[in-house]
């Protein structure tokens, strides 16, 4: 999805992802590098898959108070950089040199906060900056981005983000000092955030809340569904400009994708490690118009299948190039709980119709 097109939602946002997201919400789950999901987290926007990395900060002198409004200004950190704002609200990065780059990682807390300790396993929401502090430039935050991180503290995100996390609380502020190649992984080399393979990298992770999830679907592979349980495909001069809901209830969020061919094609089964070719049509439920959309612009969407929401590798499996596909996608595997704002609300169902134009 360019905004939202398949791949997870432009207004379009950046999101520091270690795995690959739009105003137009697209399939893809993000458009940014992330950081691999191993290593050094970045966040699920940033590098490759999900999410983050950070800089981080010196504070204030009233320390004691700042911790306990959660408000940044504590001391620690590197000197060459502080940080400023509310924890959750704001976050502002003051330079005061260049900092070299570090024969390892280092993380400090800046802000402690007074929640519960992050347990292994839950997802975090969490805002991510990425300064360079050699270039002593901000390359990348999710306060700017206008949205938290939903970051997992498992060892999807990374070496990294996981020692981050590691016995942090709820509306702690952590700030490491690390490299591209710890950060980013295998993708530093080429990564769009303008690190150098010498620059040091500040990261910083402000870890607000526990972030719900998205209900578990009861099956994690696609139903067949009869075309009467879906909604009806509307056509204009022989292009797809919506569906019609008249008649289909909403269904429960852990319902598992379901599936309708509405033609087949004879053409090469598409297997979830293809680079498809496909134009589309994304909605909500009952939504007066798509979220996204291909036909109008007469540019298909290109993407390897893995690089796009779960839902679409899970329906488009075994389907065989030429069809036309109506997917029902769980939040689970599209954009979860934190949906894709402003076209995607969080815990949304959605609808794709896909045309499978050409899989390799």
């Amino acid at each position: 999805m360019r905004g939202a097109r398949p791949g997870r939602g432009e207004d379009r946002r950046r999101r520091f992802d270690p795995d690959p997201g739009p105003s137009r919400p697209d399939p893809r789950p993000s458009d940014v590098e992330k950081p691999v999901l191993r290593r050094s987290r970045p966040l699920a926007a940033l590098c490759a898959v999900v999410l983050l990395s950070g800089l981080a900060a010196c504070g204030s002198e009233s320390d004691s108070a700042d911790e306990a409004t959660g408000s940044s200004g504590s001391s620690g950190g590197p000197e060459e950089v502080s940080f400023t704002g509310e924890v959750g609200e704001s976050l502002t990065a003051e330079w005061s040199g260049a900092i070299e780059q570090p024969e390892e990682t280092t993380v400090e807390t800046l802000v402690e906060g007074d929640g519960e300790e992050i347990a292994e396993g839950a997802t975090v929401s969490t805002y991510v900056y990425v300064g360079n502090g050699s270039t002593q430039e901000d390359v990348f935050s999710d306060y700017d981005n206008g949205a938290p991180e939903s970051i997992p503290n498992d060892e999807q995100v990374g070496e990294v983000f996981l020692e981050m996390m590691d016995g942090a609380t709820y509306g702690s502020r952590v700030v490491a000092v690390t490299t591209p190649t710890d950060l980013l992984g295998p993708g530093a080399e080429s990564n769009s955030l303008g690190l150098g393979a010498d620059d040091s990298v500040v990261v910083v992770m402000d870890l607000v809340e526990e972030q719900e999830v998205a209900p578990t679907p009861s099956s994690d592979q696609a139903e067949d569904a009869a075309p009467d349980s879906q909604p009806s495909v509307v056509s204009e001069g022989g292009d797809p400009v919506g569906l019609d809901f008249e008649g289909i209830d909403e269904p429960a969020l852990d319902t598992p994708v379901q599936r309708v061919v509405l033609e087949e094609g004879d053409g090469a089964k598409v297997k979830a490690s293809d680079t498809v070719t496909v134009d589309y049509l994304g909605a909500t439920y009952d939504a007066d118009a798509p979220f996204d959309e291909s036909y109008s612009r007469g540019e298909p969407l290109v993407s390897p299948l893995s690089g796009l929401i779960p839902g679409w590798s899970i329906g488009l499996d075994g389907v065989p190039v030429g069809s036309r596909v109506l997917l029902q996608i769980p939040p689970a595997y599209g954009y979860g709980t934190q949906g894709s704002p402003p076209d995607i609300p969080g815990n949304a169902t959605l609808w794709f119709l896909i045309d499978v134009v050409e899989a390799e």
